[in-house]
C-alpha cells in the first residue's frame, strides 16, 4: 500500500483494525503490523526499526487512523519512509547536502534595520553561536545583511563531524530540521538536546514573527510558520524515539 503523497491525493479505506508492534525474531529490531500483516515502506522494503519507542510512535499513528488513512496526519511514519527509500542508497550525498547549510547558515545572517529585529536576533542566535563554538569547536562568522560571507573551513569540517556518525533514520531527522530551520547548528542543537525542536523554530522565525507583531494577521505566514512547526516536531519525535534503547 503507498503512503507518503500529499494531503490532496485520494483518500485510502482503512483495511486493518488494529496496528501492533513485534520484535524481529532473533534481532534488536521492531515492526510494526497491521493485524497479520507485516508493515512494508512504499518501496516494499522491509520496515525493522532499531528502537521500540519508534515502532510504537509509527502504531500510534496507523492507530489513530478512522474510516480512511491519511497520510498527512501520519508525519513520523512518512518521515521514516522517505529516510528508507528515498535516502537509504544516497546517504552520503544526504550528509552533504545537510552539511552544505553550515555554509550560509541563517544564525550568522543578520539584519541591521529595523534594529528592534536586529536585536532579537543579536540576543535569541549568539548564544547558540557560541555554544557551537564551544561544543562543537565551530566557531562561525556573522554578518549584516544578505552578502555572503566565507565560513572558516575548519569550522564547517567540525559542523559535517557529527552527520557522519549517523544512520539513515538519524539524518532523515536532522536534514528535517534543517529544512524547517534554514540552520545546521539549530538542527544539531536540537540533536544533542540543546534545543526542543518547537525553541528551534521559534528561533529561526523570529523575523517572520516580527513581521506578524508588526503588521498583524497574515494567514499564508501563520500557516507556513505552523507547517515549519510540525516538520520539527516530527523529526524531534524521531531523534527522541531513536535515543530511548527500551
Amino acid at each position: 500500500m503507498k503512503i507518503g503523497g500529499s494531503g490532496d491525493a485520494p483518500k485510502i479505506r482503512k483495511f486493518y483494525q488494529k496496528a501492533t508492534i513485534a520484535q524481529v525474531s532473533g534481532q534488536s529490531l521492531w515492526e510494526v503490523h497491521l493485524d497479520s500483516n507485516v508493515l512494508k515502506t512504499t518501496a516494499k522494503r522491509d520496515l525493522n526499526l532499531p528502537t521500540r519507542s519508534l515502532a510504537q510512535a509509527v502504531a500510534y499513528e496507523w492507530n489513530v487512523q478512522e474510516e480512511h488513512v491519511i497520510p498527512s496526519t501520519m508525519p513520523v511514519t512518512q518521515l521514516v519512509f522517505t529516510g528508507i527509500d528515498n535516502f537509504g542508497d544516497e546517504i552520503d550525498i544526504i550528509r552533504d547536502e545537510t552539511a552544505k547549510y553550515g555554509e550560509t547558515d541563517l544564525l550568522c545572517y543578520r539584519v541591521s534595520e529595523p534594529m528592534a529585529l536586529g536585536a532579537l536576533q543579536d540576543e535569541g542566535w549568539q548564544p547558540l553561536l557560541d555554544w557551537a563554538a564551544k561544543q562543537l569547536d565551530a566557531p562561525l562568522t556573522v554578518t549584516r545583511g544578505i552578502m555572503a560571507v566565507d565560513q572558516p573551513a575548519q569550522s564547517l569540517f567540525a559542523l559535517r563531524r557529527p552527520l557522519d556518525r549517523l544512520d539513515i533514520l538519524h539524518i532523515t531527522a536532522l536534514r528535517t530540521l534543517v529544512g524547517a530551520t534554514g540552520s545546521l547548528v539549530l538542527a544539531l542543537a536540537v540533536y544533542f538536546g540543546r534545543l526542543s525542536p518547537d525553541e528551534a523554530v521559534e528561533l529561526a522565525t523570529l523575523e517572520e514573527r516580527f513581521q506578524l507583531e508588526t503588521w498583524g494577521p497574515d494567514e499564508d505566514l501563520e500557516g507556513s510558520l505552523e507547517g515549519k512547526r510540525e516538520d520539527a516536531r516530527s523529526a524531534g519525535t524521531i531523534l527522541a524515539a531513536l535515543s530511548r534503547r527500551d
